[in-house]
């Protein structure tokens, strides 16, 4: 069973985002802000990332620039969840070596989709 943490600050989306990858047969972790994001990676090493880039404590981008320093993170496939269709904040996370992104709201098949693309699956 693949193994994704999902940061997400907005109780309402994390928790129907985490039913759906549950019901996917996804082991989900679930954090509600880039602090927990981390102690979380750090302990059980997911095989997917999905992360919103506005956020308390810790936004997106540094959440991902401290992970991306840890040798065990630098290939983890990391898909930032935005609500903001900014070409320049999309390019942002991608220079900041986010593989992917997705915009909410966002088409169930449609995040299905791209995970399987980066898991392999």
């Amino acid at each position: 069973m693949k193994r994704i943490l999902l940061v997400e600050d907005n109780t309402e989306i994390r928790e129907n985002t985490s039913e759906l990858l549950e019901l996917e047969h996804y082991r989900v972790f679930p954090a509600c802000n880039g602090q927990e994001g981390l102690e979380i990676a750090l302990k059980e090493k997911p095989d997917l990332i999905i992360c919103d880039i506005m956020m308390p404590e810790i936004d997106g981008y540094h959440f991902l620039e401290i992970l991306r320093r840890e040798s065990f993170f630098e290939n983890t496939p990391f898909l930032f969840f935005t609500a903001s269709a900014e070409k320049s904040e999309i390019q942002k996370g991608l220079d900041a070596g986010a593989n992917d992104y997705i915009i909410k709201p966002f088409d169930a098949d449609e995040l299905l989709q791209l995970m399987e693309k980066y898991l392999g699956e």
